[in-house]
């Protein structure tokens, strides 16, 4: 309890215990005015509260999506890496490979709006990539390279990795 309620509980317990009949009608009346600005006071530190929660919460808009907008109270962007020299590098086609990607302690209740771009300490810049999958909880990115060829294990030698951004809805 608050420290000034306890005390003016207090005063008003011990002038009860005093006076005459219409003296204690002026202190009950005194008293509730009191109480009365006590809980104006109360009423605006909770507001002031709410208002410094409220700013820090950062917005962030979402205008369109795959499966339609949802609640933007919930909308959240997420980032991730999957790690120079982790990343789990598949062959595919002749000339490309490819990685799941895991979002999901994003906590993603839609398909996100994902950007990706490939990191890494060669030939990435000669690479073009596309998204395959996506789900609320991971996404498939394949990349090719007519180049240079990244297969057997040599994107995961040059530590070719993917730095992704995802913004969608958590509930």
């Amino acid at each position: 309890m608050n420290m000034r309620l306890t005390l003016l509980l207090l005063c008003v317990a011990v002038l009860f215990n005093r006076g005459s009949a219409a003296s204690q009608g002026q202190r009950i009346a005194a008293l509730e005015i009191a109480v009365a600005r006590q809980a104006e006071q109360i009423a605006e530190l909770t507001e002031k509260l709410a208002k410094r929660e409220n700013s820090k919460k950062t917005e962030v808009s979402i205008v369109s999506g795959e499966e339609g907008l949802g609640d933007s109270s919930c909308s959240k962007v997420c980032a991730g890496t999957t790690r120079r020299f982790f990343t789990q590098w598949e062959d595919y086609s002749s000339d490309g490979v490819s990685t799941t990607v895991d979002m999901s302690d994003c906590g993603f209740v839609k398909t996100p709006t994902i950007i990706t771009d490939l990191e890494g300490f060669g030939w990435q810049w000669k690479t073009t990539s596309a998204i395959y999958s996506a789900t609320p909880d991971s996404f498939r990115l394949q990349v090719r390279n007519w180049l240079w060829n990244p297969q057997g294990g040599n994107a995961g030698k040059k530590g070719w990795n993917v730095e992704w951004i995802a913004v969608g809805y958590t509930c």
